[in-house]
């Protein structure tokens, strides 16, 4: 049988359904033949979904790949450990602080520096951010 590249009108499902069954009728096709079209059309949908799949696949394998190497390096490390907790109130406390104090303490020469980290050291932070801001005026 001789192959023909000729384009299709436009025509509708439902009148390609009738042309069918016309040329079924006059006897030009045959049932078989359109079943048998049926299934290979059917079998290459199959292919083509799976390949879409497959490719889908490995380009968000490739993206995930690619956005990880577009990272920072302390971004990746910080994504490996996971989600960090959240710090218990008591741990909000000491950071806030350690904050004030270094607050307190940054406007201070080394010798005052020196003095208010002793009293850290005997009555606590309250005491040397207190002792601090004296010292600072």
């Amino acid at each position: 049988m001789k192959k023909r590249n000729r384009t299709l009108p436009r025509i509708t499902a439902e009148q390609a359904r009738q042309a069918l069954h016309v040329l079924i009728a006059e006897g030009r096709l045959a049932a078989r033949d359109v079943s048998r079209a049926l299934a290979r059309r059917e079998i290459l949908v199959r292919e083509l979904k799976q390949r879409l799949a497959t490719l889908g696949e490995e380009m968000s394998g490739a993206l995930a790949r690619a956005g990880r190497e577009a990272m920072s390096p302390a971004r990746r490390r910080a994504m490996r450990r996971g989600a960090t907790q959240a710090i218990t109130a008591a741990q909000r406390a000491a950071r806030q602080a350690q904050g004030k104090y270094l607050a307190a303490i940054r406007q201070l020469s080394k010798a005052s520096r020196a003095k208010v980290r002793e009293i850290r050291k005997s009555s606590g932070v309250k005491a040397a951010i207190a002792a601090a801001k004296k010292m600072a005026g």
